[in-house]
């Protein structure tokens, strides 16, 4: 507590604010001394004893006002700020210091790695912080990013809130990723092979030769072929429709020396495969926390999933992948962000004529939002006096 400003001032009130013991003499209380310290050369603080003189004539009137402490006044907003780099040496030495946020002024963190004001180790005296402004942590980063803390203190200090302390928000998970596409059924076609003809009649037993084509080398248009052929049964009375039987196919009707025959195709039966089912689409980039000048973002949407790929003859195509999820929104001062939506289900694949398509994978699902930071951290070592505003929690 600072002396008085007027009036009568003892030796004694001296003593008790600068120390000592028994009677106190005015040469004991010189600034620079054991008990009124002079600020080291790195000490960029306000020394509220700077009235007092470091030597020659010294008189009550130079101790109104003055008090056993050093001060930091921020007037003007600030970033990553450490308490040792405010007194510089003097931060070590067992005498009173405090720092003092002007209504106003906003000191903020530029990471989650860093706070807007810590006090940190290796600090020797009592520390009073009183903040009447802002202290402000850093968003957390998009997909899931933790927020940053406002204060923390290594060391043992006393904090007066009159303004407001806030973490940064965290920031927003990402979206899931899309369902693959189902395959396509398989399907089966036939196709035309070597071509054979017959003699026109009415049999139940026809005997086949091949006429532009090698098979037993009969010679062409020679009658005496006919019986060293393929020999088949066929239905009788059958006309010159395409009737399959076997694995040959009735066809159209020739002429060859006047005699009339029937043009006949081997059939092949084949297989095809369905077509292969789309990848699905990437998830959405969740948003931002809001931090220190940094609002919170929103989560962008996720990428639409990827066609499938066309199946063979009378085969299904493969179906298209499902679109990703979007992001999830940063969280506000002191908020977890928001998780990221599941991706949607990939589409089935079509039917073939043999078998039908496979239904597509279901999407995964979004990330969760990061956590909001601390508006203090290391609460064990402050003793809090609130009557401002806080936002996130403690640890």
């Amino acid at each position: 507590m600072a002396l008085t400003g007027s009036g009568e001032l003892k030796f004694s009130q001296m003593r008790d604010e600068f120390g000592g013991s028994g009677q106190v003499k005015f040469s004991d209380l010189y600034r620079g001394g054991n008990l009124v310290r002079a600020n080291a050369a790195n000490n960029s603080s306000t020394n509220l004893a700077a009235s007092v003189p470091t030597s020659g004539e010294i008189q009550v009137a130079d101790f109104y006002s003055a008090a056993r402490a050093f001060r930091h006044t921020y007037s003007s907003g600030a970033t990553n700020q450490d308490a040792s780099d405010l007194f510089g040496d003097d931060y070590g030495v067992d005498y009173p210091k405090e720092i003092v946020i002007n209504n106003g002024v906003e000191l903020g963190a530029t990471s989650t790695s860093q706070e807007a004001l810590q006090i940190d180790s290796g600090m020797s005296g009592n520390m009073t912080i009183t903040n009447n402004g802002t202290l402000t942590g850093a968003g957390g980063a998009a997909n899931g990013g933790t927020g940053g803390d406002a204060f923390e203190a290594d060391v043992a200090c006393t904090l007066i809130n009159n303004g407001t302390i806030r973490a940064g928000g965290g920031g927003g998970g990402a979206g899931g990723g899309g369902g693959s596409g189902g395959s396509g059924g398989n399907g089966t076609y036939q196709t035309n092979g070597p071509q054979y003809y017959n003699i026109q009649g009415n049999p139940p037993t026809w005997y086949f030769w091949m006429r532009r084509y090698t098979h037993q080398n009969p010679p062409t248009g020679s009658r005496a072929a006919w019986g060293g052929s393929i020999l088949f049964t066929w239905p009788t009375g059958a006309g010159g429709t395409a009737t399959a039987y076997g694995n040959y196919r009735r066809g159209d009707l020739v002429t060859q020396d006047s005699i009339y025959f029937h043009k006949i195709y081997q059939v092949t039966n084949n297989s095809s495969s369905g077509g292969g089912g789309g990848s699905g689409g990437n998830g959405g980039s969740g948003g931002v926390g809001r931090g220190y000048n940094q609002s919170a973002g929103s989560g962008s949407s996720g990428n639409n999933g990827a066609g499938g790929s066309g199946g063979g003859t009378n085969a299904g195509s493969g179906g298209s992948g499902g679109a990703g999820g979007s992001g999830g929104a940063g969280g506000d001062f002191g908020a977890s962000g928001s998780s990221g939506a599941t991706g949607s289900t990939g589409n089935s694949g079509g039917n073939g004529n043999a078998s039908n398509g496979s239904g597509g994978s279901s999407g995964s699902g979004g990330s969760s939002g990061g956590a909001a930071g601390k508006y203090i951290r290391g609460l064990s070592n402050v003793t809090f006096t609130n009557n401002g505003t806080v936002q996130g929690g403690t640890a």
